[in-house]
This record gives C-alpha cells, sequence and structure tokens, in this order.
C-alpha cells in the first residue's frame, strides 16, 4: 500500500511517500497545503521539516525502501549526508575525490537520489554555479539560503 504525507515549510513543501511501511522517496515542491501526519514519524517529521534552517532538528530514524538504490549510491549518499552538514556545500568534483570516483559518478547519483532531504544533494554544487536540482533550482537555492550556504 503507497501513503503520502505533505509537510509544509512556509518556502516549500515535502511529500513522503510510504510504500509497505518503507520511506519510498521524498518529493520537494513549492508550498502546498500539509495533510494530516499517518506514519508513526508524521508528527516529527512536521517538526523537522519546519526545523530546516541553519540548526535543523535531527532527522528521526527512518525505514528507507534501500532497495531503490544500488550499492555503489547508497555508499555516495551516505558519504554527503556524513561529511556536508547544513550551512556547508561541496562540488560533485571534491565529492567524486573523496570517494575515488567520477564527477559524472556523482551527478548521476545525485539526479537520482529518492530522498533529497535526507541525503542533502542541494548542498552538491557545480564548480561555476548551483549546478542541477531534480525539484528545480528556485527550491535548491531556498534550501541553500535557510541553511545559510549562499
Amino acid at each position: 500500500m503507497t501513503v503520502t504525507e505533505t509537510f509544509s515549510h512556509p518556502q516549500f513543501s515535502a511529500h513522503f511517500h510510504w510504500q509497505d511501511g518503507l520511506l519510498a522517496s521524498i518529493e520537494v515542491t513549492p508550498p502546498a497545503p500539509a495533510t494530516p501526519a499517518t506514519s508513526p514519524w508524521g508528527a516529527e517529521l512536521a517538526r523537522v521539516i519546519r526545523s530546516l534552517g541553519p540548526h535543523p532538528l535531527a532527522w528521526p530514524k527512518l525505514p528507507l525502501a534501500r532497495h531503490r538504490v544500488s550499492a555503489f549510491a547508497w555508499e555516495v549518499l551516505r558519504s554527503l549526508a556524513r561529511t556536508v552538514p547544513p550551512g556547508t556545500t561541496t562540488t560533485y568534483g571534491e565529492l567524486a575525490q573523496r570517494l575515488g570516483t567520477s564527477p559524472r559518478a556523482i551527478g548521476q547519483v545525485m539526479a537520482r537520489n529518492p530522498w533529497p532531504l535526507l541525503f542533502p544533494c542541494h548542498r552538491v554544487l557545480a564548480r561555476k554555479g548551483l549546478g542541477g536540482y531534480g525539484p528545480g533550482l528556485a527550491i535548491k537555492a531556498v534550501l541553500l539560503r535557510l541553511e545559510d550556504a549562499i
């Protein structure tokens, strides 16, 4: 069974898509109405979303649909979450160098990241500018400004 919960921040919304009790994906969009929290993590997720900024609350440990990403992608996403905290950025090239891979490979993982708020691909920039972002560059800029990263 698939269930979607929408949590609102004044500048964006986060749609958490649950499938069979696992978090399948998070979709970040322009602001939209929130829905009632239905998952066991709903109330805490709503608080975290509202707190996003330079000093956000920690994300709860969520059951992720890990089968959605390869072992390589999981390694990249975990490294990103561990090494690039709120308020900081890195480049595709810097992250690639840390992991011994190519910037293009990093870009492909970022483009397919199913959980963009948990594994903050908005903090990965091109060498000369913002680079890409699935939900759009305007939302990438909003998230970076919230974190005082730009």
